[in-house]
């Protein structure tokens, strides 16, 4: 079955107000208070960016500098209006930002999509937990052309936050780590690799782990073809 949405028609799911602990890798993480907000209820799809580039022709490819996004933006991508069921990936962090902005909205921030990605903890209920492990460990379970609505469905009802592609958040690069704890621990390398999650009981922080490691590893003119994004929103 062919699937028809929009991330600009499929609305946006409010985020209510809360507290919660992210991950953190020295475990002194003190809850974050995050204020209710909206994010967009499927991820962007090459439709949708097929209707921004036309409006703003500034970022098609041959139109965009280096410094905005390396060579592999819009990559094999089929920029279609009928392709509104696929998502959007190969884009940069500058693109992402600003096809958001084009819409009144913002890039989510990292604590933001990890309290929507972890809410109540459902990511670590026995088949969500299983689901999500079972995509890291298949090397092509993340490519260009997957199908909206393909993976996991939060509680609050926000689509695809796992199981289907890696996401850009507004502040990626805060995760990465400092210089000095990486001449004194090499954690960078365990951080991208996943390897000293394993240590402890709970297998849900791998995937965390993994998010944080892809992060950190970030630049923002960096494109792939598992690297898409959504939207949210400040609301009153």
């Amino acid at each position: 079955m062919t699937l028809s949405i929009h991330a600009r028609d499929g609305g946006m799911v409010l985020i209510p107000s809360n507290s919660f602990r992210p991950f953190d890798l020295k475990k002194e993480q003190k809850p974050v208070f995050i204020k209710k907000f909206l994010i967009d209820t499927y991820p962007v799809s090459t439709a949708d960016f097929a209707a921004f580039i036309a409006k703003h022709p500034q970022w098609k490819k041959e139109n965009v500098p280096a410094i905005k996004a390396d060579t592999g933006y819009l990559k094999n991508v089929d920029l279609s209006p009928r392709q509104n069921n696929i998502v959007m990936t190969q884009v940069s962090w500058y693109a992402a930002r600003a096809y958001c902005a084009a819409q009144g909205k913002r890039l989510p921030t990292l604590y933001e999509w990890e309290y929507v990605a972890t809410f109540n903890k459902w990511d670590a209920r026995p088949q969500t937990n299983e689901r999500i492990l079972s995509w890291f460990g298949k090397p092509n379970a993340m490519h260009e052309g997957a199908l909206l609505g393909s993976g996991l469905v939060s509680p609050q009802g926000v689509h695809d936050l796992h199981g289907l592609i890696w996401e850009w958040v507004d502040d990626f690069n805060s995760s990465t780590v400092t210089g000095d704890s990486r001449a004194d621990t090499d954690s960078e390398s365990n951080l991208f690799c996943g390897a000293t999650t394993l240590s402890g009981s709970d297998l849900r922080n791998y995937a965390t782990y993994m998010r944080y490691g892809m992060r950190s590893s970030l630049k923002g003119n960096y494109t792939g073809h598992n690297l898409g994004f959504r939207c949210a929103k400040e609301t009153i």
